[in-house]
């Protein structure tokens, strides 16, 4: 089993692991994510699809490197991940799913 991704959050620690991968004909990355509190206090699930050329540009091989630079993008933007996570399944019976490609990289633009 991979070992979870730490993330340092206003909230405190939590730790995200890749529940589902996924890859689509063109190569394309579909990865299931879940950042749960260390203590248990809460979880929330996510979706993040990262485009096959971020993929074939970088440094990431792997899913489990995926999900290491994820956890730092995560950090930075916690409060909103995980508010739209919530409201996703809450409300909407869906999870959030967020996208990376050439127009917003995210953790995966080149260095």
């Amino acid at each position: 089993m991979a070992q979870p991704a730490p993330l340092n959050t206003p909230r405190g620690m939590y730790r995200l692991n890749i529940v589902e991968q996924n890859t689509a004909p063109d190569g394309t990355w579909t990865l299931t994510l879940a950042a749960e509190h260390a203590a248990g206090l809460e979880r929330f699930v996510f979706r993040c699809r990262i485009a096959a050329p971020l993929l074939q540009k970088g440094t990431i091989t792997d899913p489990q490197a995926a999900c290491a630079s994820l956890a730092r993008w995560l950090e930075g933007q916690f409060e909103q991940v995980r508010e739209t996570s919530l409201k996703a399944i809450r409300s909407e019976h869906r999870l959030s799913e967020f996208a990376f490609d050439a127009l917003q990289p995210g953790p995966f633009q080149s260095h």
